[in-house]
């Protein structure tokens, strides 16, 4: 009876845990934290997006010829955190290698809260990607490249 109470209690503590990390988005302890699961911030990110950057990174950050995927889990500029997508966002990146230019920064366009939507709406949108097959978990597979469709 003991270990049948210790069971639930397990499974419950890691339900709970679950059901809080599904509700947030954070690659380590000290990263940024977004909000997935919050529809008025994705909804306010995915305006953004569609905006200011879907013009080069395509529909859903699905990536062009031009500029990566975004909603792949891939970002190999300054690194795969929230803060470090952030960053990007707010400083642009510097021209690199013979793929892709350079892009600008958003900070004098956007604001914080602008460009936490624009991550939150990134990571819902390759958080739902992942969980309905269409792309595989790119954290449990550790690849490294980026997608530049065709």
């Amino acid at each position: 009876m003991i270990r049948y109470s210790l069971t639930v209690f397990a499974l419950s503590l890691l339900m709970v845990t679950w059901s809080a990390h599904a509700q947030t988005h954070q690659m380590n302890p000290f990263d940024l934290e977004v909000p997935i699961a919050d529809a008025k911030v994705v909804a306010q990110g995915g305006e953004v997006f569609s905006e200011k950057c879907s013009s080069c990174h395509g529909g859903r950050g699905l990536g062009t010829g031009r500029a990566p995927c975004l909603s792949c889990g891939k970002f190999m500029f300054r690194g795969n955190t929230n803060s470090e997508i952030y960053e990007t966002i707010h400083s642009g990146t510097p021209r690199t290698g013979s793929r892709g230019g350079k892009m600008g920064a958003f900070s004098s366009v956007l604001n914080k809260d602008e460009i936490i939507a624009v991550v939150t709406y990134l990571r819902a949108t390759e958080h739902a990607r992942i969980a309905s097959g269409e792309i595989k978990d790119p954290y449990a597979e550790n690849q490294d490249a980026m997608v530049f469709p065709e």
